[in-house]
């Protein structure tokens, strides 16, 4: 079960590449924040094969929110203080109102990034 359609798309898409990779749907992970231990929900969480190697995938649906937009901006900002950064261990996909998510992109994004050549 997920949360959103987009959310599922991402799902099946991953699911197509189960011999390269395991993933977990809202996969709880404790972070500091501000010296105290706090529990943050990724959207996905992905065990990249053969290497075992644990990253995180984030799915922004509502870009063009911007009350959302800081939401995310203080969630990135603690994914940083936990040594989490953008592009090594943490991804993202997006989408706005006018700007749906690409399936076609994200089938090509998922194959480079999380899938071993």
């Amino acid at each position: 079960l997920v949360r959103s359609k987009s959310e599922l798309i991402i799902a099946n898409a991953l699911n197509r590449e189960k011999d390269s990779l395991l993933y977990k749907y809202e996969q709880p992970v404790v972070l500091v924040v501000n010296g105290r231990e706090m529990i943050f929900y990724p959207d996905f969480t992905i065990l990249k094969m053969p290497e075992r190697e644990e990253v995180y995938l984030e799915h922004l649906g509502m870009m063009d929110d911007m009350e959302y937009i800081n939401t995310f901006l203080y969630k990135l900002e603690t994914y940083e203080k936990n040594g989490i950064y953008m592009g090594i261990n943490l991804f993202f996909t997006y989408e706005t109102s006018k700007k749906p998510l690409n399936t076609r992109v994200l089938d090509d994004f998922i194959r480079k990034v999380f899938v071993p050549e």
